[in-house]
């Protein structure tokens, strides 16, 4: 292997050399060495009783069944950089076990640092946890007689490829774990803590990142198709192709979007009016462009969406509230909530209610519009047909959006609506909120065009 790649030692070890910071010698009789931490790039410690157990039962199985034999941990795959040995993978079990080494005292020296919040919560609990729980582990742990196997790469995009590809553990990698973990390794030494510490922030990003991740697909121009929720491989593998893969290798934070020129008849003088956000479908680059991008939009669904921290718009704010109260729409919730994103990453929050409701109306038709059910895959072929996220993403105005919108035709399918069903439940609180006064009996002969009117005439 060239010094370019980085050199890969590989050993075989138990935790205990490992966790007490012991001279290992590798099979070619190399040598490693170094302090155990934690990059900031690996996603927290969140391992929670439920993985614990599985542990602890594992162990306890293999020392009543090969009492003479060791156990077989797994692989842990370090980074060494300057004297430190990066965790990459196999912090979850190794912090586990140096739990347990704390709490019967037979690691007394090791030294291992956590800087996020997450870990140091859930390294309290279950510590709390394992003491409950002594009388199912304490003689059944033998550190000395648990190995692991050990791979240690001098190249940090060595150690990056490892990490994506690993699953030893009881919890796997999502998709944002691996972007975070690509992205904080592209931003240079002095401002990774930062960034790091701005993506703990964030929280739960897994909603926002398919919400990007529909933006960006169902796209008429190069479209690609979203994995079903049921798909939870294929969409971790598009999260990562989209979110790390694909983006570039460059460093400026770019943020595209919308210039408005007015110029003046005489002088010709130029009034520029330049928007500050970023676009849901702009190109990415990586490192800090990618985590600004996606705190950016996070803000935005928690504010818009998620939270409703805008009382400040009482009409929106009670609309979105309605909304989110409906029963049996969760496809159809997600298309609107990706629409919405759009929108706002455009036009921020002018006549917000407006393109709320207008949007409702198409976003939501399939409700009415179906025979029965509204699957996951009957989405994306209502875009490819009709095309709205695309008039959202293109639209120079807001007006130019509502037109597009107020031309959808909405069409009611009559099946269901004289039965206790979702549809008709939903149809009559739609009917009560808009105030559309429509009698049950007729609402297959007049909700769509009463509907139609009531909302293609806001924003007048």
């Amino acid at each position: 292997m060239s010094e370019k790649q980085g050199l890969i030692k590989v050993a075989v070890c138990n935790v205990a050399q490992l966790l007490s910071g012991k001279c290992i010698k590798t099979e070619n009789q190399r040598y490693i060495q170094g302090q155990l931490s934690i990059p900031e790039y690996q996603r927290p410690y969140v391992w929670r009783e439920k993985q614990i157990d599985k542990l602890i039962e594992d162990l306890k199985d293999h020392q009543e069944k090969f009492t003479d034999s060791p156990y077989y941990l797994g692989s842990v795959i370090l980074h060494a950089q300057d004297e430190c040995l990066n965790i990459i993978d196999g912090q979850q079990r190794l912090t586990t076990l140096a739990l347990l080494g704390y709490l019967n005292s037979e690691l007394d020296d090791v030294s291992l640092t956590y800087q996020a919040s997450l870990s140091i919560q859930h390294i309290k609990q279950n510590l709390q946890y394992l003491e409950k729980v002594r009388s199912k582990w304490e003689d059944y742990i033998n550190f000395e007689n648990i190995v692991v196997s050990l791979v240690v790469t001098e190249s940090e995009d060595d150690a990056y490829k490892f990490f994506e590809t690993q699953n030893t553990g009881g919890v796997r990698l999502t998709g944002p774990d691996i972007i975070k973990a690509h992205h904080l390794r592209a931003i240079p030494e002095p401002y990774r803590n930062h960034y790091a510490k701005e993506w703990e922030d964030l929280g739960e990003l897994q909603g926002i990142v398919m919400t990007l991740l529909r933006g960006r697909y169902w796209n008429s121009l190069k479209g690609r198709a979203v994995p079903f929720y049921q798909e939870k491989q294929k969409i971790r593998d598009e999260v990562v192709e989209e979110f790390a893969n694909r983006t570039l290798k460059h460093q400026d934070d770019v943020a595209y979007g919308l210039m408005r020129v007015t110029y003046t008849p005489m002088t010709k003088q130029a009034k520029q009016d330049l928007q500050n956000s970023y676009q849901l479908r702009q190109p990415l680059n990586e490192g800090i462009n990618s985590i600004s991008y996606m705190e950016y939009f996070q803000n935005l669904y928690r504010k818009y969406y998620k939270d409703l921290k805008v009382r400040y718009l009482p009409e929106y704010s009670k609309f979105i509230e309605w909304l989110k109260e409906l029963e049996g729409c969760r496809f159809l919730e997600e298309l609107f909530v990706t629409g919405l994103m759009l929108y706002i990453s455009q036009f921020g929050e002018y006549k917000l209610d407006v393109f709320a409701k207008k949007f409702f109306r198409v976003a939501y038709s399939k409700r009415v519009s179906n025979k029965k059910a509204v699957r996951a895959d009957s989405i994306p072929e209502f875009l490819r047909e009709h095309k709205v996220l695309d008039h959202i993403a293109y639209g120079f105005t807001a007006e130019q959006v509502f037109e597009s919108l107020d031309c959808f035709d909405l069409k009611v399918d009559e099946d269901g609506l004289n039965e206790n069903t979702v549809k008709r439940h939903f149809v009559e609180e739609t009917n009560k909120y808009f105030e559309l006064g429509i009698r049950s009996a007729q609402y297959a002969e007049r909700f769509a065009d009463q509907l139609s009117q009531k909302i293609r005439k806001l924003g007048e």
